[in-house]
């Protein structure tokens, strides 16, 4: 009679074992006869422990699985993709970081900057949903009028904290290699890792041979020059980055957006979209409805007319009509997509996120329809289970935007 054959279990795979065979996954799926962006990613994670070890930590807690070529001509210099968990790595800065120290010092910041995204991916995740279910409550709502202003104001305050922190994470990304590189670093070493970057962070003053370099008012760093998530911190980053001018900042593919535009277009995009649906399915069963004043404080939310109407694109392709509220006052206005035809489509901090979409799909007066139905064929208007309407996507994407050349030079700039 033979034994029963005890094989023992294997042990499961460490961090280090998992983010290996990422890096040679994201490398077979990229490399090319020219370069092999597996090898080019594994060496510059070597260049910073902070950044290594918060990556390492990030696959430990599944929030990190994939690596991903950025898309061509996406407005950003990077991004975090929750939906994926995954980073979208800049294809061409990477391949130039082997020789080029300022690329180097770019992407270890872009990389320091999207993995502390993956750490916040579930309160960003929560944020959303706040805001999602806060625009339903309003849509559904027979009453007037529907002020968005507070949801909205909500969403891009939660987002301005979310950016802020991970910018410090791509501070103490780039103040860990200078460290590295000298364990005496000093602010000007850490400058001078990625000037590009820092120059968000650190102040230079003086002459040519005779600068001097100070944290930006209100931004402290501990004794080993790496930057808490404090309160205060956070609050002063978010000046220093998420409040930079459309003029810095860049974003979208008409690189023309500051950052609060930026989620301020997705989230009129979702109340669009909400009310123009539940006003025509309200119109249909109810010869007396009448439709709803929509409101927006513009001035409030530090949301610009004209750069909406460049970075929205409704389900309908029409014109949507609301009141701006600015001041105590009101003002007639319209979200109109066709003011400026001939521009690029909009992009957002949305990206597809198919893990949202449900073989069922919930409707207003909570029953079900398959997938495949179109919206002709229901009476009520389709809604999935994150209470966004079809068509719309899920915002998924937390993004950097691109240094530029200029600044990504080694030059000091006084101020």
């Amino acid at each position: 009679m033979t034994a029963p054959n005890h094989k023992p279990n294997a042990a499961p795979p460490t961090a280090e074992q998992k983010l290996d065979k990422i890096i040679k996954d994201f490398g077979n799926a990229n490399k090319t006869a020219n370069n092999s962006p597996g090898d080019d990613l594994a060496k510059l994670l070597e260049v910073s422990p902070d950044l290594k070890k918060r990556i390492l930590d990030s696959v430990d807690k599944g929030y990190l699985t994939q690596f991903q070529a950025l898309p061509a001509n996406s407005g950003t210099g990077g991004s975090y993709d929750p939906s994926a968990k995954a980073i979208n790595v800049p294809m061409n800065v990477l391949q130039k970081a082997s020789t080029s120290e300022r690329d180097k010092g770019e992407l270890i910041f872009v990389m320091g900057h999207e993995i502390q995204h993956s750490f916040n991916a579930a309160a960003t995740k929560k944020i959303t949903q706040d805001f999602l279910d806060g625009t339903k409550v309003l849509a559904t709502s027979k009453a007037s009028p529907h002020d968005y202003t507070k949801v909205t104001e909500d969403f891009i305050q939660a987002s301005r904290k979310d950016e802020a922190s991970a910018h410090i994470g791509g501070f103490n990304a780039i103040a860990s290699q200078a460290r590295k590189d000298n364990p005496k670093a000093t602010l000007e070493d850490i400058y001078s890792t990625a000037p590009g970057r820092m120059q968000d962070f650190i102040t230079v003053s003086g002459t040519p041979g005779n600068y001097n370099y100070a944290m930006k008012p209100g931004l402290t760093v501990d004794a080993d020059m790496s930057m808490p998530y404090s309160k205060d911190n956070v609050a002063a980053m978010s000046k220093y980055y998420f409040d930079k001018s459309a003029k810095e900042s860049k974003l979208g593919s008409n690189h023309n957006l500051d950052y609060t535009n930026f989620y301020g277009s997705w989230a009129v995009n979702v109340a669009g979209n909400n009310e123009k649906a539940y006003q025509d399915y309200y119109h249909k069963i109810d010869k007396k409805y009448a439709t709803p004043e929509v409101q927006f404080d513009m001035k409030r939310l530090g949301l610009q007319q004209d750069l909406i109407n460049q970075n929205v694109k409704f389900s309908d392709n029409k014109a949507f009509s609301y009141v701006d509220t600015s001041d105590g006052k009101k003002k007639a206005a319209t979200f109109d997509p066709d003011a400026y035809p001939n521009l690029s489509p909009p992009v957002s901090p949305v990206s597809h996120h198919a893990l949202a979409r449900h073989s069922r799909l919930d409707t207003i007066d909570g029953t079900t329809g398959p997938v495949n139905l179109s919206r002709a064929e229901l009476s009520l208007p389709v809604i999935n289970r994150t209470g966004m309407l079809m068509g719309d996507d899920m915002p998924s994407g937390r993004l950097l935007g691109r240094v530029t050349e200029k600044l990504g030079t080694g030059q000091p700039k006084p101020e």
